[in-house]
């Protein structure tokens, strides 16, 4: 009785010491491609996918309703797992992605005063 109760206590300590392995490997990958600038796309267009800023209400539809409530889900755990990386990589991913907003509007704008199109910008 004691050998199954070890055996068992051992096995769920083996268990637990994969879990835990798997979920530090998970982590580092998260961080990996965090570092490149393809990988911050792929995890912008998760996350505008996920629709974490549309409003999942739909009183016409309560499927439709979950279905957005589940891809909210989602998004949120990939939220999470970037705040267990580091809880400031989405944070900078938004300044980023409203920088190069920024950089794209005013050469937008400086392209349209150089031909003489100015004049509603």
């Amino acid at each position: 009785m004691l050998d199954e109760f070890e055996a068992r206590e051992a096995r769920d300590a083996e268990a637990r010491a994969r879990t835990a392995q798997e979920e530090a490997d998970l982590r580092d990958a998260f961080r990996l491609m965090m570092e490149t600038a393809e990988g911050k796309r792929v995890v912008f267009w998760l996350l505008g996918r996920a629709g974490l800023y549309a409003n999942a209400f739909d009183a016409g539809s309560e499927a439709a309703e979950r279905y957005r409530l589940g891809r909210q889900s989602l998004g949120l755990e990939i939220l999470q797992k970037l705040d267990l990386v580091d809880a400031r990589l989405y944070p900078r991913l938004l300044l980023e992605r409203g920088e190069a907003r920024e950089l794209e509007r005013s050469a937008h704008k400086a392209g349209a005063s150089e031909d003489g199109d100015d004049q509603y910008a």
